[in-house]
C-alpha cells in the first residue's frame, strides 16, 4: 500500500506562517485523500516525480501555483485546488494494516504520510532504521 508516490501540495510558502498553513493544508490533503504528501517549497520541484499535485488555495494565489500546476496538467497529471480536496470524506482505515481506529497522517521530515495508526508509522520507522542499505 505504501509504494505508492506522495502527492505535491503547493502553495505560497514566502513567510514562515505562511509555510505553516500550507502544511497544516498538507496533513488535510493526506487524511481526505488517503495519500502521503510532500510540501513543495520552490519552484524547483519535479512534478513527474509525484502522483499529481494540491493547490493550497487555487491557480492564482502563488507564482508556485501556477507554474507547477501548468507543469502538472501539460504532463497529463492531475492537479486540484483546496476546495476539490474538502468534498473527500476523512479516511478512517489504516493505510499500512488496513483496519479502523484512530488513524492520522503522521508527519515526516518530507511531508506527511497517508493515515495511518501509531503503532504502524513506528514499525514502519523502526524497521527503516534497522533495513540494511545495498552499495550500489
Amino acid at each position: 500500500m505504501l509504494a505508492q508516490r506522495a502527492v505535491l501540495v503547493v502553495g505560497n510558502t514566502a513567510t514562515p506562517a505562511d509555510l505553516a498553513d500550507v502544511t497544516a493544508f498538507a496533513f488535510d490533503v493526506a487524511e481526505r485523500l488517503g495519500l502521503a504528501v510532500h510540501v513543495a517549497t520552490d519552484m524547483a520541484e519535479d512534478v513527474t516525480q509525484y502522483e499529481g499535485v494540491v493547490l493550497a488555495d487555487t491557480w492564482l494565489d502563488s507564482v508556485a501555483s501556477a507554474v507547477l500546476g501548468s507543469e502538472a496538467m501539460a504532463s497529463d497529471m492531475f492537479c486540484i485546488e483546496a476546495a476539490d480536496v474538502y468534498a473527500f470524506p476523512s479516511d478512517a482505515a489504516c493505510t499500512w494494516c488496513g483496519d479502523a481506529g484512530r488513524v492520522a497522517p503522521r508527519r515526516t521530515r518530507d511531508g506527511w504520510t497517508a493515515p495511518m495508526h501509531f503503532t504502524c508509522a513506528s514499525m514502519i520507522r523502526k524497521a527503516s532504521a534497522t533495513a540494511p542499505t545495498v552499495a550500489a
